[in-house]
Order: C-alpha cells, then structure tokens, then sequence
C-alpha cells in the first residue's frame, strides 16, 4: 500500500482531493448564479437612480460581501484550507467572476455616468 506524506492511503488521498475539487467548482458556479440574481435585482434600482452614488468598483464589493454568498464562501474557503494548491484556481474563478460583474455594473452605469460627464455642455442647435 502507499501512502502519503500525511499518512493516508495515496488512493484515499486522491479521492478525497478529486471531491474537493468538485465541491469548489460547484460552490463557485453557485456564485455565479447568486452573483448573477444579484445584479439583476440591483439594476433596475441602478435604472431607478437608487444607486448613483456608488461606483461600479462601490457595487462590485457590495455583491462581494453579500450574505447570500456568504455558504458558498464558507465551502471554497473550508477546501482551499485544506488543499492549498486550489488556492490558484479559485484565485481565478474569483477574478473572472469580479471582471464579469463589474462589466455588467458599468454597463448599468454607463447612461449615468454619461449624463453626469456631459450635463454642463450645451447641444449643438441648427
């Protein structure tokens, strides 16, 4: 039998490791999905001025932190801990994730911004 250097069978080691993955990859397509139902009850406020005030970069740490990921964070961070070489997948999930969320938020935020930019200029008459 082989084992590891922690002492567990290599065979054991290697299924363990396998569910690990495939709990984060599920934990993090859960976000997306969370992230994603998120934004689209934020954008109609964003449409309604609600949130003007905030950045995109503002909202982006808002959804973050939300308590509604709060379980799926909990999970990726209880199998990062405990398998340290996910640490760099889930880096990057986390980073394409932030990008396609704070690329739907400046999309939202764009006619605003827009209007903010241009408001003291005058229009060109005929």
């Amino acid at each position: 039998m082989l084992y590891t250097n922690e002492g567990t069978l290599y065979a054991e080691d290697c299924t363990l490791r396998r569910i690990a993955r495939s709990k984060v990859r599920a934990a993090v397509a859960e976000m997306e999905l969370k992230t994603a139902a998120l934004i689209r009850l934020l954008v109609p406020k964003i449409n309604a001025q609600w949130c003007r005030k905030f950045t995109a970069d503002e909202m982006l740490a808002m959804i973050s932190d939300h308590p509604r990921l709060q379980p799926e964070r909990t999970t990726i961070d209880r199998y990062t801990d405990a398998y340290p070489e996910l640490k760099e997948s889930v880096g990057r999930a986390y980073d394409r994730l932030n990008r396609k969320t704070l690329r739907q938020l400046e999309d939202a935020l764009e006619p605003f911004i827009y209007q903010r930019r241009f408001a003291h200029t005058k229009g060109l008459h005929h």
